[in-house]
């Protein structure tokens, strides 16, 4: 819960896109497209790089065993990031996936919601980390 708070409070406290550097505009971009073709690659690099494993978490709305939503969440991304660069099957670099908003405050910490394919919606709260923008929260819903 303090995750997606923190998201909102970001979304609501969010500057315009135009007021963004286009330094940082790239490097947040990047890291989100490290995470996501990280992920459809199996690449274990481009995944630590997009993420601050140590630190970030992740929560999403999924299907329990009943089949009701429930909130489920990971809070040891290192493990989360080996086991996606681990899949022996990989889904390709080819995948639809697009940023749809980009919002960024004190220029330090900035809020991306991002479309998978037609898996799942993020919405990723980056953080610059001594100079490098970090994926520190994902918050994700099944489409």
């Amino acid at each position: 819960m303090k995750i997606l708070k923190t998201l909102i409070l970001a979304c609501i406290l969010a500057v315009p896109a135009s007021a963004e550097s286009s330094e940082d505009k790239a490097a947040i971009t990047a890291a989100v497209f490290d995470y996501f073709h990280g992920q459809g690659e199996g690449s274990r690099e481009r995944l630590f790089r997009a993420f601050d494993a140590d630190n970030s978490t992740m929560v999403g709305v999924v299907k329990s065993d009943d089949g009701k939503d429930a909130v489920r969440s990971w809070k040891d991304m290192n493990e989360v990031l080996s086991n996606w660069s681990a899949n022996e099957n990989p889904a390709g670099g080819n995948r639809d996936g697009e940023i749809i908003s980009m919002n960024m405050v004190d220029d330090r910490l900035a809020v991306v919601l991002f479309r998978s394919t037609d898996r799942f919606y993020d919405a990723l709260t980056l953080g610059k980390v001594n100079g490098q923008w970090k994926i520190i929260a994902k918050a994700f819903v099944l489409q």
